[in-house]
């Protein structure tokens, strides 16, 4: 049968799993501190869960979160004023799996569900994993392969050095049917995301709030920052990592599945609105730029205090601050300005953008200028938002770079609101 994820984050938000105006998680327990939503969010002073499904009453008779459901490809976009929010729940981060749709118009299974979710949220401390990031008992458990495409091998990046890759298959993937699939850099490098992200699919696909998506958790070529392997693989702005992962890992993937788990040998979805990715830091912008280099491939972003910093290398002339320059033209010294590639760019990219920040988050200091993640990450959801793209930040009081309680906390929240609008096989 045919499932339409437009309505899946109204159960989600109704039933155990978020509590957001109760102030509770799944298991009773007390959950992380309350939280606040600006922009398309709720009534003032009251709970304001950003769920609102699909333009109905959002949970515990909480106000509802935004415009309803069904508008055109933009949707109002979240501002900067504050709404009390109500208590978080699914371990603090309760309530933004509601959200917006798939950020455009242009072929493909999907739907617009509308705005809701489009805010900048404040998730307080303490970051309490929520439950789906877990084990769970009774719930089918997805296989993962691993294997290594060896160094020297890739046409586009021939110095990267072996790459492990890690494939999550879930239980209920049948084959022969096409995959829709969460790309996620970095792979089993840093961040967790191997068990984390393969637990809450685990999860939520069980609970039929998500379609039985693989995850290709594929390591970086090498290195880090400027002049390494991983630095041109991610924070190169340009087509060719998209290209990288559709023509040379995905059908690697599809091979080795073939050899490894014959059973449930996948076939990835060609569909656009079906691909997503994942990333925190450089595995974040390199995330990001997949969806906006190649939207005929990848359209969906899922990031953690991604890279939108001077840190391209070598530096190119069409933009001297590397992916500082979606967000801004001037050298952060100047102040900030109205340009930027995201201001500049018309029409709009068939696109939905996660963001996260902390506000503890790395600065560059006098010594490294454009290099403010916070600063910068602000600014990317500000300059989206104006333009009416589908866009939600989580800004996480006291997180860390790539904060692993915010990952923990919101991970479950983000792939609702990420896949949101997507139909597929169930």
């Amino acid at each position: 049968m045919i499932k339409d994820y437009l309505g899946v984050a109204c159960a989600f938000a109704c039933g155990a799993l978020l509590l957001g105006a109760c102030g509770a998680n799944s298991d009773g327990a007390q959950s992380s501190g309350p939280i606040t939503t600006g922009g398309a969010g709720g009534a003032a002073g009251g709970a304001a869960p950003i769920m609102a499904g699909a333009g109905g009453a959002a949970s515990a008779g909480a106000a509802s979160a935004g415009a309803p459901a069904g508008g055109a490809s933009g949707g109002s976009a979240g501002g900067s004023g504050a709404a009390a929010g109500g208590g978080a729940g699914s371990g603090g981060a309760g309530g933004a799996s509601g959200a917006a749709g798939t950020g455009g118009t242009g072929g493909g299974d999907t739907v617009d569900p509308g705005s809701d979710g489009d805010v900048v949220r404040t998730v307080n401390m303490p970051f309490n994993a929520a439950p789906e990031v877990g084990k769970v008992d009774g719930v089918p458990h997805g296989k993962v392969i691993k294997f290594t495409i060896a160094a020297g091998s890739s046409q586009r990046y021939p110095k990267a050095v072996a790459r492990e890759v890690n494939v999550y298959v879930p239980a209920q993937y049948v084959t022969g049917t096409p995959a829709p699939v969460m790309v996620v850099q970095d792979g089993n490098n840093f961040f967790g995301f191997v068990s984390s992200l393969s637990n809450t699919l685990d999860n939520l696909i069980n609970a039929k709030k998500l379609p039985p998506i693989v995850a290709v958790y594929a390591n970086n070529g090498g290195g880090d920052a400027q002049g390494s392997e991983r630095g041109l693989e991610y924070d190169t702005l340009s087509g060719v990592y998209a290209e990288w992962v559709d023509q040379e890992l995905l059908p690697r993937v599809e091979q080795e599945t073939t050899k490894q788990l014959a059973a449930q040998a996948v076939t990835f979805t060609k569909d656009p609105e079906g691909r997503a990715a994942l990333g925190g830091s450089s595995g974040g912008i390199a995330s990001f730029i997949m969806t906006w280099y190649h939207p005929d491939l990848f359209r969906r972003a899922l990031t953690f205090s991604p890279s939108f910093v001077a840190q391209e290398s070598p530096v190119n002339p069409a933009h001297p601050l590397g992916a500082w320059n979606f967000h801004s033209d001037n050298d952060e010294r100047k102040g900030p300005d109205d340009g930027g590639i995201i201001a500049k760019t018309t029409p709009n990219k068939p696109i939905r953008v996660w963001l996260e920040c902390g506000t503890n988050d790395n600065t560059g200091g006098t010594q490294y200028p454009n290099y403010d993640f916070e600063i910068a990450i602000r600014r990317v959801q500000a300059k989206m938002a104006l333009k009416a793209y589908h866009v939600h930040l989580d800004v996480g009081t006291g997180a860390t770079h790539v904060d692993g309680g915010m990952i923990k906390a919101t991970l479950p929240d983000a792939m609702l609101w990420v896949w949101r609008g997507y139909q597929g096989a169930l």
